[in-house]
């Protein structure tokens, strides 16, 4: 079993142990990141929406 830790076992160890918290890093800035808005009208109401644009501009 240590021929397997010489090389390709160790970059597959590593391969999985990056993907699997690059993936939860990602997803965590992911939900920091998104904006929640809610509204409420009644029957034969306009609504406009005021706030920011945070899709890269």
């Amino acid at each position: 079993m240590e021929w397997f830790f010489d090389g390709l076992g160790t970059s597959l160890i590593t391969l999985i142990i990056g993907l699997l918290s690059g993936s939860a890093i990602g997803y965590r800035i992911g939900i920091k990141k998104s904006i929640k808005q809610t509204q409420k009208a009644g029957n034969n109401s306009s609504q406009i929406q005021v706030g920011n644009d945070y899709n890269g501009k």
